[in-house]
């Protein structure tokens, strides 16, 4: 790289408690000895709350942006982030998630542009049919004047090729890598929540939306009468899943996962769509056990049988592959061991920060 640090503007909507401000928060400290990078960002809105590791990081606030669609607010805020640029001087502006990824790839500074795909909205539900080809119709379109366009994971890839968003050699996948957490002991867990120690308990953690599907862990647990379920996060959907919620389901809002994941015996992920969840990374590292609905990359950190359970999108098979390893303590045990050892060996050989440099150094060149 040059002697004099390149400058990368990241922009994100918004940095709402999730993954992908955890992936941010891991990643942009990692590339400062090498990168001058800062992170514009807007704000939270609805009943999302903004992560605290924004404190973390250099960031401009750019008022005027957020998730929602909101036409004049959004050219304000595209306004605003122009000026943020030429206040900054980026060599490389980087774009995470839709709404950045558009209003970034519309300037039509002489920038070279990189966008991530943390997941992607083509199985979401809050989206009709023809709002999703709407979507696809301007993926495809900013991908010409896009240099690289970097997945969680290759199945992501896959599912953007397929739908004709870009080209096969303008793909890199990285795969997330999480920060170490600090887990408390699943006494200490279970104590805090006055859960005895010989109760089942399966967790879900997640933002409360349509594309996490919590409906569905509800429809589980009701299968499941004899176990705790743990519903961890928050969201548009967070009182209408309280109020449909059986009596054997807490919810707990947003909590601090290295607190609240040691106190389960099993994982369970609904998404109806992801990348590659962070949560599940967490959940790997504490060697607790996963039971996730195969959906986007998710096969790509889980081993069917070995490193966690997959199973199809139906409350009557999910059910049943989590009875089953609450039964069976050693499949149970073994499960979570080699998640754990997994986990570990990928944090021992950190990959993600060296791929992005590499693919700033390769377009500045």
């Amino acid at each position: 790289m040059p002697t004099e640090k390149p400058r990368v503007l990241h922009v994100i909507a918004r940095y709402n408690v999730g993954g992908t401000a955890r992936y941010l928060n891991n990643l942009l400290p990692q590339l400062s000895s090498e990168v001058n990078t800062l992170l514009a960002v807007g704000h939270v809105q609805g009943n999302e709350i903004e992560d605290s590791s924004l404190r973390n990081i250099d960031f401009v606030r750019i008022e005027k942006l957020g998730r929602k669609i909101e036409l004049i607010d959004d050219l304000r805020g595209y306004l605003q982030l122009r000026k943020a640029v030429k206040n900054f001087q980026p060599e490389i502006i980087h774009s995470h998630t839709f709404k950045a990824g558009v209003l970034c790839r519309l300037m039509f500074f002489k920038i070279p542009k990189v966008h991530t795909f943390h997941g992607h909205l083509m199985s979401d539900p809050e989206f009709s049919r023809r709002a999703l080809q709407v979507i696809i119709n301007i993926e495809r379109l900013l991908a010409k004047i896009t240099k690289r366009i970097i997945t969680v994971g290759e199945q992501v890839t896959k599912d953007l090729l397929a739908v004709g968003v870009g080209k096969p050699n303008q793909y890199v996948s990285i795969a997330s890598e999480g920060a170490k957490l600090s887990f408390l002991t699943r006494i200490e867990a279970r104590k805090q929540l006055n859960i005895d120690l010989d109760t089942p308990v399966v967790l879900w953690m997640a933002r409360m939306a349509p594309v996490k599907n919590p409906s569905l862990a509800l429809e589980a647990a009701r299968l499941l009468p004899e176990v705790n379920f743990l519903m961890a996060g928050g969201g548009d959907l967070f009182e209408e899943t309280k109020a449909n919620a059986p009596g054997n389901v807490l919810m707990l809002g947003w909590v601090d996962a290295a607190e609240i994941i040691p106190a389960a015996d099993v994982f369970l992920s609904t998404s109806l769509n992801e990348g590659v969840p962070y949560s599940l990374i967490e959940v790997q590292s504490c060697g607790v056990p996963i039971v996730a609905v195969n959906s986007g990359s998710i096969q790509e950190l889980i081993t069917d049988g070995i490193s966690g359970v997959l199973a199809e999108a139906d409350a009557n098979e999910l059910a049943l592959k989590i009875q089953n390893l609450l039964n069976d303590r050693l499949k149970l045990e073994s499960i979570g061991v080699t998640a754990r050892n997994h986990r570990e060996t990928a944090d021992e050989n950190p990959k993600m920060s060296l791929a992005h440099k590499a693919i700033y150094k390769k377009i500045l060149h």
